[in-house]
């Protein structure tokens, strides 16, 4: 094992308490969005809710067949700060987001992330082509995620990106922890 040399030992020292005062008791405290809480995300999907009770009473039933519309804000962002945002995304937020059906197939969903348009949301458009590039690159992991979420299983489209002065990447992958 390598050991730090002397004249680092202090400042490695004082960066681990200050990554430990910074840290919140909750255990997930380290992929919330500091500006949002569960709540806020519960009552966004109640007013949803509402909101499509409401058409229907109106008479103007969805039927299964007609593509749900795109919701560039369908997705939960983890943890955000100047240099990283990490989002992700379940099933019912890729369906949002892409306007598509999972039950239907995948491609047409990996194909929407691989647009633009799609990623128009507050959190993502000013990164869009990054986001687009690594979409197109990375379509095999997010056939493979969005295959096992059509499938049933509890996982989550993970996207990460970097942003800073020196590098701007994306990379899409799978989150399977709760």
């Amino acid at each position: 094992m390598r050991h730090l040399p002397r004249r680092l030992t202090p400042i490695a020292l004082a960066s681990l308490l200050a990554l430990s005062a910074c840290a919140s008791p909750t255990p997930d405290a380290e992929f919330d969005d500091p500006g949002s809480s569960a709540s806020d995300t519960t009552a966004t999907q109640h007013a949803d809710d509402a909101a499509g009770a409401d058409e229907q009473a109106d008479g103007t039933e969805e039927t299964a067949d007609a593509p749900a519309a795109k919701d560039p804000s369908a997705y939960t962002v983890r943890y955000a700060d100047s240099d990283k945002t990490v989002i992700t995304l379940d099933r019912a937020q890729v369906e949002q987001l892409t306007g598509t059906d999972l039950a239907a197939g995948t491609d047409e969903a990996e194909a929407a992330l691989a647009e633009p348009g799609t990623w128009s949301g507050a959190d993502t458009k000013e990164h869009a082509d990054v986001i687009v590039d690594a979409a197109t690159r990375e379509s095999d992991r997010i056939d493979r995620v969005l295959t096992q979420q059509a499938d049933g299983r509890d996982v989550e489209l993970r996207l990460f990106v970097k942003h800073h002065q020196h590098a701007h990447v994306a990379h899409f992958g799978e989150d399977d922890d709760d």
